[in-house]
């Protein structure tokens, strides 16, 4: 039985652009209100899939849509030489904008704290939906990125309890405060920052976990604490799920924070790092057949482009071929069908 305090027809209007004074103060309300939280999100979910399915002219194929239109809204960008390109660029974004936003608002969760116990400090959620990278802001004026599909969690006392939790990939500039250490948890390992910038991907479905520093210095501990690692700029930390073991190397960091600015950056890298990378950029699952690419290599830079262009290009430039097997859909029980890719040696 549906809620009477979710109006939705009136969330309708607002996906679609149509923000009212009094719509603001409605979506205050809604998100206060704990008793409807499960129903918010699942209409949140259904409205974002509906949206991905409308046919919208030119703009049919959403991934590489959705990472310009997130970009133009949460970077810095120059002057425009062309006012008129300018303001088609704002009346392009504000018809889709709700598409990103609106349904990260209503992801997040926002809770506020209810218990009679002033110690029962409720969590905060920030989630990234498929095929969005998303900015945001902690309370402490920690800044970061978050990658298509992850998220966050924090406590509501986080401004006196800086730790969040981790589950897919984001970057952390993080406010110096060596008084309250920042904390990074996943699955498996720990993240101990004051104030530096790093990259951290920790996906479930991947059998590594890894942090790359760009600034200053973090600790890295696994989960039993039987282990800890101090890394400096540039380095990269592995922690292998399987043996629970630490191992790291120097590289270019600004190849792993690249995807922070729409780059999709590869500097000599195999053909496993290549599927792993594009698997994650593109929300697809990238399956590699056989084991003839010992000698495959890439070294390349991707600004935007779509998935299909860049399969075109790596067909191009390395000897390999690929098919796309399935996937890309909503099933009936409203989850999502990841695109399958298929990569073989050419023939």
């Amino acid at each position: 039985m549906a809620n009477e305090n979710l109006d939705k027809e009136r969330l309708n209007q607002i996906f679609r652009g149509n923000l009212t004074g009094e719509d603001e103060i409605y979506l205050r309300k809604i998100f206060c209100d704990l008793s409807i939280e499960e129903e918010l999100e699942h209409t949140a979910k259904k409205q974002w899939y509906e949206i991905l399915r409308d046919k919208i002219p030119e703009e049919r194929n959403l991934e590489h849509i959705l990472y310009k239109i997130h970009f133009e809204l949460n970077t810095k960008q120059s002057k425009s030489k062309d006012r008129t390109k300018f303001r088609n660029i704002v009346n392009w974004v504000s018809r889709i904008a709700a598409i990103l936003f609106l349904p990260l608002l209503i992801f997040s969760g926002l809770q506020f704290f209810t218990g009679k116990n002033k110690n029962d400090f409720a969590s905060v959620e920030i989630k990234a939906p498929a095929w969005a990278r998303v900015r945001f802001s902690l309370p402490d004026g920690s800044t970061g990125w978050l990658n298509s599909g992850s998220s966050v969690k924090y406590r509501g006392d986080f401004i006196s309890n800086r730790k969040v939790t981790l589950d897919g990939e984001a970057y952390f500039d993080v406010r110096t405060n060596p008084e309250r250490p920042f904390e990074v948890s996943t699955d498996e390992i720990i993240v101990t920052a004051t104030g530096t910038k790093f990259n951290v991907a920790s996906y479930k479905n991947e059998k590594n976990v890894e942090v790359v520093l760009e600034e200053g210095k973090i600790v890295i501990k696994d989960r039993e604490m039987t282990e800890s690692v101090t890394m400096n700029p540039d380095d990269l930390l592995v922690y292998d799920k399987s043996t629970r073991q630490l191992h790291g190397e120097k590289v270019q960091s600004e190849k792993y924070i690249a995807w922070t600015e729409g780059k999709l950056v590869f500097r000599n890298d195999p053909i496993d790092i290549i599927a792993l990378r594009i698997g994650r950029w593109y929300n697809v699952d990238v399956e590699i057949q056989g084991n003839n690419f010992q000698d495959v290599r890439l070294r390349a830079t991707f600004i935007n482009e779509n998935l299909e262009e860049v399969l075109y290009f790596l067909k191009k430039a390395l000897p390999i071929d690929y098919k796309v097997i399935s996937g890309g859909i909503m099933c009936d029980d409203e989850t999502y069908k990841h695109k399958k890719i298929l990569i073989t040696t050419k023939h």
